[in-house]
């Protein structure tokens, strides 16, 4: 492994140093110290322990290289930056980026209070002495107030390299720490009136059965077949004609199927679904850590659509969650239409972007930086002239 050079740490006697981690096998033995830094930070996070970023690897590692920064203290670790090597349209552009995937809801650098500001120089040093080996730096699923916006990018404007933090979307969340009758109350009469007539069509249609498996409830042996449900459903939905993001799909497969195992594991996992006549067709994956239930994949069988299944299961298990001593339930990243009926609240989510000290990086950060905004303020101005004389 090549490494960058040391960099002393605040009051003490020994050195930080730099490990650049490409191999699983050396990722895989970082586990133990890497979700030790993440319950040291002020706000942990299941998408900063170390089985999501193994989950994740499953489904990225066929199109990405692994490039994780590791700041360590003798052979402890205490800061990482857990990036994968990608390449931009046309395999032009040498991108480093987090590692994550389309379920991915928020992601940061993870440092302890420990050094902070020299963990972050040291990921900064090491970017600079890997310059070559890249051109775009992409970290996106920022939530507010992240490390990686805050020291991280500091670090990177000392150490010259160009970066700029922007929102780029939010978050929704529905509160669940009041009774779901109170909460209820303040929707819409449109959303009540849908959902009455969902549960009406399902309950002509025949025998609904919702089941849920709870986080610490499911034994090992039962993980499996309930993802072979989940799968089944995922493979009949929507996103099987307009995404390649299915769950019978070979990346989304290997990352649901490690992904479950670790989370029951660790007490996260949460499945429901609904049935009809004894036939799956609606699901809802999540994970529950910390208070929170993040919804990771929600997905109804396509051919039954008019009967909204996936509607009435959310309904049903928002109640249900309600009563559970949880506080929020994140529903994804995205403002996305149906997700407003549920919640006016949210967290914001933002992405930094930096540019190698290169050549490459300084032509890439001259088109991100000065000439795609400007050409979006040209088309905004055309835009809005034409509506004007129109």
């Amino acid at each position: 492994m090549m490494g960058t050079p040391s960099v002393p740490a605040p009051g003490s006697d020994s050195r930080l140093h730099v490990r650049i981690i490409v191999g699983t096998d050396e990722f895989d033995a970082l586990r133990g110290d890497w979700n030790a830094i993440v319950e040291n930070q002020d706000r942990a996070s299941v998408f900063l322990s170390h089985q999501w970023f193994d989950a994740a690897w499953q489904w990225r590692r066929e199109t990405a290289q692994l490039f994780i920064i590791g700041v360590f203290r003798g052979e402890r670790l205490t800061a990482v930056l857990p990036l994968v090597r990608s390449y931009g349209e046309g395999r032009r552009q040498r991108t480093l980026e987090f590692l994550t995937v389309p379920d991915t809801q928020f992601c940061d650098v993870l440092m302890g209070a420990e050094d902070r500001q020299a963990a972050a120089l040291a990921m900064a040093d090491a970017l600079v002495s890997r310059r070559r080996e890249w051109d775009v730096l992409r970290l996106a699923y920022l939530p507010e107030a992240s490390l990686a916006a805050g020291d991280l990018a500091a670090a990177l404007s000392l150490c010259k390299i160009r970066n700029a933090y922007a929102p780029t979307t939010r978050n929704p969340y529905v509160p669940l720490d009041a009774p779901w009758d109170a909460y209820y109350a303040t929707r819409s009469r449109s959303l009540k009136k849908a959902n009455n007539l969902c549960a009406n069509r399902l309950g002509k249609a025949g025998t609904v059965e919702i089941r849920r498996f709870a986080p610490g409830a499911m034994e090992a042996s039962t993980v499996e077949s309930v993802i072979d449900d989940v799968t089944s459903i995922s493979a009949r939905s929507w996103k099987t004609q307009r995404t390649t993001n299915a769950l019978d799909q070979p990346g989304p497969q290997a990352f649901i199927r490690r992904l479950s195992r670790l989370a029951c594991d660790a007490g996260w996992l949460s499945v429901w679904t609904l049935s009809l006549d004894g036939k799956p067709l609606a699901m809802e994956y999540q994970l529950i850590a910390g208070g929170s239930v993040y919804a990771l994949r929600s997905d109804f069988d396509a051919a039954y659509e008019e009967l909204s299944p996936g509607s009435h299961l959310n309904r049903v298990l928002l109640e249900r969650l309600c009563g559970e001593g949880l506080q929020r339930y994140f529903m994804g990243p995205g403002n996305n239409a149906y997700k407003r009926r549920w919640t006016e609240i949210d967290v914001g989510v933002g992405e930094l972007v930096a540019f190698s000290p290169t050549a490459r990086g300084r032509v890439a950060a001259t088109w991100q930086l000065v000439i795609k905004p400007r050409l979006r303020s040209f088309r905004e101005r055309r835009f809005s002239v034409r509506r004007h004389d129109s």
